[in-house]
C-alpha cells in the first residue's frame, strides 16, 4: 500500500515541478490578440455556412467504436472463464452490427 502512495505522490509532485518549470520559463508578454475574447472561432469569410460531410461524423464514430472495442477484448484476455468468452462473443456480435450498420449509412451519404 505504501508503494500506491509513494507513487501518487510522486506523479503529483512530477506534475507540479512540470507546472512551476513550466510558469518559469514561459515568456509573458500579453498584447491585444491574447486578451481579446475567442468564443466562436474566425470570423466566417462568406455568409453561406458550408456543410459539414457526413462522413467524418461516421469516420469519428467508427474510430470511438474500435477503440472502445480494444479496450473491451483486451480485458477478456485475462479471464479465461467461459461466462467471460460468452461476453465476449455477444460483445464481438454487437461489434460487429455496429460496424455493419455504420458502414451501411456511409455507403448512404456517400451515394446522396
Amino acid at each position: 500500500m505504501e508503494t500506491v502512495f509513494i507513487f501518487a505522490f510522486g506523479i503529483l509532485g512530477g506534475v507540479f515541478l512540470l507546472y512551476l518549470l513550466g510558469i518559469m520559463v514561459a515568456p509573458y508578454r500579453p498584447n491585444e490578440v491574447k486578451n481579446d475574447h475567442f468564443e466562436c472561432g474566425l470570423p466566417p469569410s462568406s455568409e453561406v455556412p458550408m456543410k459539414a460531410n457526413f462522413g467524418y461524423f461516421i469516420f469519428a464514430i467508427a474510430f470511438i467504436i474500435f477503440d472502445m472495442s480494444g479496450l473491451f477484448f483486451s480485458l477478456f484476455v485475462f479471464d479465461n472463464t467461459e461466462y467471460s468468452l460468452n461476453i465476449a462473443m455477444v460483445f464481438g456480435l454487437l461489434l460487429f452490427a455496429a460496424v455493419t450498420i455504420s458502414m451501411k449509412e456511409y455507403r448512404y451519404a456517400k451515394n446522396s
